[in-house]
């Protein structure tokens, strides 16, 4: 029904906006990443959004990207996952992020998201994991299950772990691991080392 609002920013708090758009006052709910990157009150904004429809309410949300949304969108499709939870996965990863530890089966990542424990990393991996693989704008390499290259990609997991315990995206913690060179030999240390180099070259 609805795909984009666009408008002036007349209110926002941690958890909501109000757009004005002729005269209107749109109340929607927004993740803590977007909030963060929210402009001042008063200035015009276009927020990507989705209307959930319940029996008692009807819920704008809203998104700064269509992959914020594209991700929304498909956490609802997860048996138990509703908005809130939702917006609880996107107030702590970035899609990217999200995409890679699903890819990558990291429940490590997942349960840094509050209300998912052990149970629930599982099922989104479950439910997710031939999804993310097959969307054509998720750029992950998926872990090789030959047994000769486990060890490898134990190494390139733990290197990627540690870029994002460290702050940097999971977009460009894994473009920095891929363009080393022979990237799929070398140690956990090495590989994060080298990393760490290219990343603080850009």
């Amino acid at each position: 029904m609805f795909n984009y609002l666009r408008g002036t920013l007349a209110d926002k708090n941690s958890e909501q906006v109000v757009i004005d758009n002729g005269g209107i006052g749109w109340q929607v709910q927004v993740p803590a990443t977007v909030f963060a990157k929210l402009p001042a009150c008063g200035e015009k904004i276009k927020l990507y959004t989705y209307l959930v429809v319940r029996e008692d309410a009807l819920q704008l949300y809203g998104f700064l990207t269509r992959e914020e949304l594209d991700l929304f969108k498909l956490l609802l499709t997860v048996s138990g996952i509703g908005p809130k939870m939702a917006l609880s996965v996107l107030s702590t990863l970035s899609p990217a992020e999200f995409f890679l530890a699903i890819a990558h089966e990291n429940i490590k990542t997942l349960t840094k998201i509050p209300g998912i424990g052990t149970k629930s990393a599982k099922r989104l991996i479950v439910e997710l994991k031939e999804k993310v693989a097959a969307m054509s704008t998720v750029q992950v390499k998926l872990p090789d299950s030959a047994p000769g290259q486990q060890e490898e990609n134990r190494h390139y997991q733990d290197a990627l772990d540690a870029l994002l315990a460290l702050g940097y995206n999971g977009s460009e913690a894994q473009a920095a691991l891929q363009a080393i060179e022979g990237y799929q030999e070398l140690s956990t240390q090495d590989l994060v080392k080298k990393a760490l180099v290219r990343l603080g070259s850009q």
